[in-house]
């Protein structure tokens, strides 16, 4: 893989059995380690709270995998212990998205912008910014004494950092800042502030005197546009950096040969005159995109991601995120342009109790940005997006409850927007409150609903579907229901 750089996770101690020993000498090392007399007693007073609240996960907190040291020549700024703990915990592949990711197998991290590794995890910014949002995701999305404490260390060290040529490792840590933030509620704010901020330093960067390639700083800023389209998506705030965004599909909108597959699904038609003229072109070219899918893994085209439309040997470039992942998270591909589009139509709703057509509406951006990014993430699949979406669409259709009576049949456009909720969520618990949600409204539907796939397969076709990645998914979770 292309530019990629491999952090390995901190290997097990043999000799560390119980947490409680762990914790106790993480605490000692950083009161050791104060250098402001002002805050020794808080920090002191923080450190020994977070080492209360670490609690193993499994039986064996620490499972061999090599019998040497964690770090002898005490060269990191901390104990690794609970960093290589949280590495290890079953949330931790869905805190990186979109900067980084961790192999399942090796728990090794995978960057995008890092070339040097020989200071990695000796950079005390960016191993406080790893372990900020390890911590995060460890405890669901809510801050404690643990994620306080290593924000407020990230941000003592950017202080320090920046009024020098800032480090690669510290505009990485700037971004891992910004992933801390637009996740948690109360630091929204900050997330913009710190978006705008890296933007301009980025542009004013002296690459000349940093020593590094154009192509590193270009891929920097590629995951900072990323950065400012996610949490978009997760504050509904417009996107505060402008980048032109290509149009990929106009090319296929004036072929003849695939003009018929930009058309909008039909059982989005009755609703189609109460939404923003602008989401029209954007459900069109999902349309589109989801039936150029099917047609490639229908040919078996795989090699060249290439389609061979009505026997006459055409070739229909179409690059995923699958095809790309040597790029990472990618902004001019078909995907791509979608979700930015999405996320500005969703920028102009809001959330919280509406009417029926808006919450309708507002639903659907979400499930169509969810079955965009579903239609392909290579290894670069993340969890943080998708399941945001899921979440949206049960808000919406929990709301959507509100305006039910038992004498009137539910939209068929409700019962699509559950299923797929239900359908292509990879959480336990959201596919759970999905299901409840489907039974709860089992008595608006039609008998055939809950009998017959084949009734239900082709009413699901009247709207957003791809064959490939959504049928068999959905059809589980039908059966689930």
């Amino acid at each position: 893989m292309a530019d990629l750089v491999v952090f390995f996770s901190p290997v097990q101690s043999p000799a560390r059995q119980r947490q409680g020993i762990v914790t106790q000498q993480v605490a000692c090392h950083v009161s050791q380690t104060q250098t402001s007399d002002d805050d020794t007693n808080g920090d002191q007073a923080l450190f020994h709270a977070v080492s209360r609240i670490h609690t193993p996960w499994t039986g064996i907190p620490y499972a061999t995998i090599a019998g040497h040291t964690v770090d002898p020549f005490n060269t990191l700024c901390e104990n690794p212990d609970r960093l290589r703990q949280l590495l290890r915990h079953p949330s931790a592949r869905y805190a990186g998205e979109p900067l980084f990711r961790i192999d399942e197998q090796t728990n090794h991290v995978l960057f995008q912008s890092l070339d040097n590794l020989s200071s990695f995890l000796t950079d005390k910014t960016l191993f406080h910014a790893l372990s900020l949002v390890l911590a995060l995701e460890a405890n669901n999305h809510l801050p404690n004494c643990e994620t306080l404490y290593h924000r407020g260390k990230v941000l003592q060290s950017l202080n320090l950092n920046l009024g020098d040529a800032p480090s690669l490792q510290c505009i990485t840590a700037i971004l891992m800042l910004i992933s801390y933030e637009y996740r948690v509620r109360d630091t929204r704010p900050a997330a913009a502030t710190h978006i705008r901020g890296l933007h301009i330093l980025l542009r004013q960067f002296d690459v000349l005197a940093s020593g590094l390639s154009s192509a590193r700083i270009q891929k920097t800023q590629r995951a900072l546009f990323w950065q400012d389209i996610m949490c978009s998506l997760a504050t509904g705030t417009p996107r505060l950096l402008q980048f032109d965004v290509d149009d990929v599909f106009s090319h296929l909108r004036d072929d003849k040969n695939y003009q018929q597959y930009f058309v909008l699904p039909e059982g989005l038609k009755i609703h189609i005159d109460d939404w923003p003229a602008t989401s029209l072109p954007v459900f069109t070219d999902l349309n589109a995109l989801c039936c150029l899918v099917d047609t490639v893994h229908r040919q078996k085209r795989m090699p060249g991601r290439s389609a061979d439309l009505d026997g006459d040997n055409t070739t229909v470039p179409i690059p995923l995120m699958e095809d790309l992942d040597d790029e990472g998270y990618p902004l001019s591909n078909a995907q791509a342009n979608l979700q930015i589009r999405l996320v500005d139509l969703l920028s102009e709703t809001r959330a919280g109790p509406q009417k029926e057509k808006t919450l309708i509406y507002r639903a659907c951006l979400f499930a169509a940005y969810l079955c965009t990014y579903r239609l392909s993430s290579g290894i670069w699949e993340g969890y943080f997006a998708p399941e945001k979406c899921v979440t949206e669409i049960l808000n919406c259709m929990e709301n959507f409850t509100k305006h039910m009576s038992p004498w009137r049949l539910a939209p068929d456009i409700s019962f699509w927007l559950l299923l797929v909720a239900g359908g292509l969520t990879k959480s336990r618990a959201y596919r759970s409150r999905a299901v409840s949600l489907v039974q709860r409204y089992r008595c608006f539907y039609p008998s055939d609903y809950s009998q017959d796939w084949e009734i239900v397969g082709g009413k699901l076709k009247e709207f957003i579907w791809c064959k490939h990645t959504m049928e068999q998914k959905i059809y589980q979770f039908w059966q689930d229901c």
